[in-house]
């Protein structure tokens, strides 16, 4: 297996349009790595460079620490999966996932076993007759991660493969893409724009905004600890709730919203690193699972309660999205609650802000405080 290490690589297209900003990435060996961000944010580009796809304009890509910024992609040693399959209709799946094989001249008895070896881990070995056109989504997608398989290579690159599939399709092939890892103990590095996908499949997520990396780091960490305002609202569904306002008070701080809207105290472990904001512009940030209903909350000083107007419920089976405003404002947020009882449309109800797990940003810069 390999290492892919990226050394301030930077792409600029004709025109002057810089997708990507001198990204520095280590990959290790047999690590998931996911990079994610919305469209246009460079990943897909950063990728297509590690391929050899994409020329870079500046910056080095060592593969197993070799330097392959001038190695052509078939001599990298690497297998690329890509959103739309690429199979070839005319073709079986037998001879679709053998054909890269035959073009390397490979002997038929190698080419024979390395086929129906992908196909058992994927299991589609009784599809093996068929053409692409009589194949659902799913098995389509598998057949395309087959052909990336009977290669055996040191990286396999995946391009949103899971994209053109439904609901139900892409939670299960990206479960059988995780068990695929652990199998083979490939390195992988896999390209989405789904927050959910990064989550749940990569070792280690780099997210991206603009061609710049925000935040490397696993996914536990860059949910609980983002380092900017970015990260904190991209990653977790639904979304961060973020309330502008400003820091006041001396001993015991609170945060106030502006317009007029909920003010509620901050923790006293938070208010050392917020002392220095005192009368400045910050952005509160709490996750919907961090509003509690009141009857389901404790109490002391790290649990704010709150009145809120609740506009829209949408149940969940196991639980419910609670779409509310402030009594003042008037501005939406969501709380994530469970589904013993269904608040009733229209009426107040008290929430309680689970404050020792919000964050802060400097409302300026974005960037976290606390």
């Amino acid at each position: 297996m390999a290492s892919v290490r990226l050394e301030h690589v930077r792409k600029i297209f004709e025109g002057g349009v810089v997708a990507v900003h001198g990204v520095t990435l280590d990959i290790k060996d047999k690590e998931f790595v996911v990079l994610v961000g919305p469209s246009g944010c460079g990943k897909s580009t950063t990728l297509r460079m590690i391929a050899g796809l994409e020329d870079m304009t500046e910056g080095n890509i060592f593969i197993d620490d070799e330097l392959v910024n001038s190695v052509p992609p078939k001599d990298r040693d690497i297998a690329m999966v890509f959103q739309n399959y690429a199979l070839y209709p005319h073709m079986s799946v037998y001879d679709n996932l053998a054909f890269g094989l035959k073009l390397r001249k490979f002997s038929t008895n190698e080419i024979d076993g390395r086929v129906k070896e992908a196909a058992s881990i994927l299991g589609i070995e009784e599809y093996l007759a068929r053409k692409p056109k009589a194949l659902s989504g799913g098995q389509r997608q598998r057949v395309a991660v087959g052909r990336a398989i009977v290669r055996k290579p040191k990286v396999f690159l995946f391009d949103e493969p899971l994209s053109n599939l439904d609901a139900k399709l892409r939670v299960q092939m990206r479960t059988e893409i995780s068990k695929l890892h652990q199998r083979l103990g490939t390195t992988m590095i896999y390209v989405t724009h789904d927050q959910t996908e990064a989550m749940t499949m990569g070792d280690k997520i780099v997210l991206m905004k603009d061609g710049h990396v925000q935040q490397i780091d696993s996914p536990l960490q860059i949910y609980n600890k983002p380092v900017n305002k970015f990260v904190a609202g991209f990653i977790g569904s639904p979304a961060m709730n973020f309330l502008e306002g400003t820091i006041r008070g001396k001993k015991r701080l609170v945060f106030k919203e502006g317009g007029g809207g909920l003010e509620v105290m901050i923790p006293v472990k938070r208010v050392s690193r917020l002392k220095a904001f005192i009368g400045r512009r910050v952005t509160l940030g709490i996750r919907p699972e961090h509003i509690l209903r009141r009857k389901h909350s404790g109490s002391g000083d790290a649990r704010a309660p709150v009145k809120v107007k609740v506009e829209v419920v949408e149940p969940m089976g196991n639980e419910i999205f609670v779409y509310f405003s402030t009594q003042r404002n008037g501005l939406q947020y969501v709380a994530r609650v469970d589904a013993s009882e269904e608040p009733p449309v229209g009426r107040t109800l008290e929430l309680v802000f689970e404050m020792q797990k919000a964050h802060y940003f400097d409302a300026e810069t974005e960037e976290v405080i606390v």
